[in-house]
């Protein structure tokens, strides 16, 4: 099975469920292993990130679910991914400038810098129609301009694909592409879970004359989708979160590519929402 985005998600929520479930809420790493069907390095990998999370404690071969989410009914995996990817969309908002030509892909992290550009007066160009909540949020200068492609409707998603959304997207030259993905390696490069989602990216990426920019959380760092949409390459910048794969951060670094790392504070509401750089920019 692949270590996709999707399976490191359904494996980080399903210890959690494990945990509650256990007796005195812990279970040993050897246990985990067993149950979720992973090696112990991947377990450990796993452990290592909800601890930082602040969802598990690990302790001489064990983890224990922390008190502080033990009697919570909604998964904190659920609102943490949520915050980390508003941390990755807030970082996003520093590489556009008021003037700049922008396109928005069907990627909710991507849709998240949105909610940091009220103070800059920019072109949107997107096939998200998820759009909608940031125009009804007033998080978008009221001289902004919002361009929707239209094209083939995706549900649940929303997402606009098809001729009509690639002619609209080949008819812009942009500024800054941002762009969110399924998964994202050297080897590979960006890649997507949707066929028609994947040609309509590579059109961004190829009309865009500034930066592309890749925006990905740690799940999908390293990780494979089944539809390629363009090299590694390709991308400027990618901006992930400190959660990330440290291996595979440094490898990226070390071919050259910018990569921050958003720090993420897990108890910050959605209106505030704050980043930090921990990765130099090279």
């Amino acid at each position: 099975m692949k270590n996709s985005a999707k399976n490191i998600y359904r494996r980080h929520e399903y210890i959690e469920a494990l945990l509650q479930e256990a007796d005195k809420n812990k279970l040993s790493v050897t246990e985990l292993a067993s149950l979720c069907g992973v090696s112990l390095m991947t377990i450990r990998r796993d452990l290592s990130t909800l601890e930082n999370m602040g969802i598990v404690t690990r302790f001489h071969g064990f983890a224990c679910l922390n008190h502080h989410y033990k009697f919570k009914d909604n998964s904190p995996m659920n609102s943490n991914i949520e915050k980390i990817k508003m941390s990755i969309g807030h970082m996003v908002a520093n590489f556009i400038h008021s003037g700049d030509t922008i396109f928005i892909n069907t990627s909710s992290t991507a849709l998240y810098t949105l909610d940091h550009l009220s103070n800059k007066s920019v072109d949107i160009i997107t096939n998200n129609l998820r759009i909608h909540e940031q125009i009804h949020k007033n998080s978008l200068n009221p001289s902004s301009t919002v361009l929707i492609t239209g094209g083939e409707l995706r549900l649940p998603k929303e997402a606009l694909t098809g001729s009509l959304a690639e002619e609209a997207v080949g008819r812009v030259i942009s500024d800054v592409a941002v762009i969110g993905c399924s998964g994202f390696s050297l080897k590979n490069g960006i890649t997507t879970s949707n066929a028609n989602e994947s040609k309509i990216n590579r059109i961004m990426i190829e009309q865009t004359q500034g930066k592309v920019i890749v925006v990905a959380d740690y799940r999908k760092i390293n990780n494979d989708s089944s539809f390629f949409v363009a090299n590694a390459d390709c991308v400027d910048i990618l901006i992930t979160d400190e959660f990330s794969d440290c291996e595979a951060i440094n490898e990226m670094k070390k071919a050259g590519m910018q990569v921050i790392q958003a720090n993420v504070d897990f108890n910050i509401s959605k209106k505030n929402t704050h980043s930090s750089l921990v990765l130099d920019i090279h």
